[in-house]
C-alpha cells in the first residue's frame, strides 16, 4: 500500500501508513524477515520526507548507511571476482569501465523467453520484475563505481542478425554481453540511453510513467 501511494503522489498519506507500519513492528522482533521489512521501511520513509521536505532523524540516516554499506560490499565483491578471472581483462582502476546493461523491449519480452527459456529463467514471468532486475544491475554498476551506466534497449530482429554476423550463439549469455558493448560503443552509441534518467523524465522500462514514480523509487533500489 505504501509503494501505491507513493506511486500515486500521495506522498502523506503514503508516509502515515509507512509510520505505521512501522510502529506496528515489535521492537524485539530480531528476526531477518522483520529486520528486512523494517529497514526497507526507513528506507522509503526517508524518500518521503525527502519528497515533502521533512528533515530525515537518524533512523532514516542510519538505514540509508546500511543500503550504501550493503552495495559497497557487492562492490568489492565483484572487483574481486574480475580480479580472479583470467578471461577478463580488467583496466587499471575500476573507474575507466562502463556499465552495460542490455534490456529486451517491452513489446517483445514474451516472444523473448519463449525463444531462449533456458537462458531467461532469472528475468522473471512478467516484465516489471523483469524491470526491477535490471534496475538493481544498473544501480550496482553505478555503486561499483562505473564511469557510465548505460541501458542498450534490444529487438530480437537486432540480436538475432548481429549473432549471425558474429557466428555467435543467441541464446548465450556471453553474445548478450557482447551485443550490449557492440550496440553502445560502436554500432548505435546515440540510442544507448544514458541511467540513471532525470527523476522527472520518462523511465527507461517503458511504463509511461516518471521515473521517480517507477524504476526510480525506492522500494526498487
Amino acid at each position: 500500500m505504501v509503494e501505491v501511494l507513493t506511486e500515486a503522489g500521495q506522498y502523506e498519506r503514503a508516509l502515515e501508513r509507512c509510520q505505521a507500519s512501522l510502529d506496528a513492528l515489535a521492537s524485539d522482533d530480531d528476526s531477518p524477515r522483520a529486520t528486512e521489512y523494517r529497514h526497507g521501511l526507513l528506507i522509503h520513509r526517508s524518500f518521503l520526507r525527502g519528497e515533502l521536505g521533512i528533515e530525515l532523524n537518524e533512523d532514516d540516516l542510519a538505514a540509508e548507511a546500511e543500503a550504501d554499506a550493503s552495495f559497497a560490499q557487492f562492490r568489492d565483491g565483484l572487483l574481486e571476482a574480475l580480479s580472479q578471472n583470467p578471461a577478463v581483462d580488467v583496466p587499471q582502476g575500476w573507474e575507466a569501465l562502463d556499465g552495460i546493461v542490455l534490456r529486451w523491449v517491452r513489446e517483445d519480452f514474451a516472444a523473448v523467453r519463449a525463444c531462449w527459456p533456458e537462458s531467461t529463467t532469472s528475468y522473471g514471468d512478467d516484465y516489471d520484475t523483469y524491470a526491477a532486475r535490471l534496475q538493481r544491475d544498473a544501480r550496482a554498476y553505478s555503486v561499483a563505481g562505473a564511469a557510465h551506466v548505460r541501458i542498450v534497449s534490444a529487438t530480437p530482429a537486432e540480436f538475432e542478425e548481429y549473432a549471425s554476423q558474429q557466428r555467435r550463439e543467441p541464446g548465450a549469455v556471453e553474445t548478450r554481453r557482447a551485443y550490449g558493448e557492440w550496440y553502445a560503443k560502436t554500432a548505435r552509441p546515440e540510442r544507448a540511453l544514458l541511467w540513471p534518467p532525470a527523476r522527472n523524465g520518462p523511465c527507461w522500462c517503458e511504463s509511461e510513467r516518471k521515473y521517480k514514480k517507477c524504476c526510480g523509487t525506492p522500494a526498487k533500489n
